[in-house]
């Protein structure tokens, strides 16, 4: 009995250990580095992507991208002033939040969609930047990891 329960222990602790390993930080450091586009955002309040491109019509959608998509339309030019923490912009060459917009690619990401919601959301009850990029960048950071 007591060597299966420290056979259980020990595997548990193996699991753990391998989980944390593969899960590491990796891409951003506690000293700065991190993915270009980020570090841009991060850095500067008054970034934003130069996206100019329009948003995809809605009408090509459903649920929850139909609703992510009318937010993009509603507000192109805070969704340019916000980072996308499903890290396209290193990944897929996006500028902004408001690129996963101007094509397909924010009805497949739910990273996309949520944040697109929310800081419509935040805009209609009359938040300015400033706070829309703290409510996003508190809930969906998370270190990039290079593919």
């Amino acid at each position: 009995m007591k060597k299966g329960i420290t056979i259980i222990v020990v595997l548990a602790i193996a699991g753990v250990a391998i989980f944390f390993y593969l899960n590491s930080h990796k891409g951003l450091t506690a000293d700065g580095d991190g993915p270009p586009t980020y570090l841009k955002y991060k850095n500067n309040m008054d970034w934003s992507g130069g996206e100019t491109k329009p948003i995809v019509s809605t009408a090509l959608f459903t649920g929850i991208a139909r609703e992510a998509y009318a937010a993009a339309a509603a507000i192109p030019d805070v969704l340019d002033r916000l980072y996308c923490y499903c890290y396209c912009a290193e990944d897929h060459g996006h500028k902004s939040l408001r690129t996963c917009f101007t094509e397909g690619h924010g009805a497949d990401c739910d990273t996309c969609i949520n944040e697109a919601i929310l800081a419509q959301k935040l805009h209609e009850k009359g938040a300015g930047i400033k706070e829309i990029r703290d409510s996003i960048d508190s809930q969906y950071y998370r270190p990039y990891r290079d593919n």
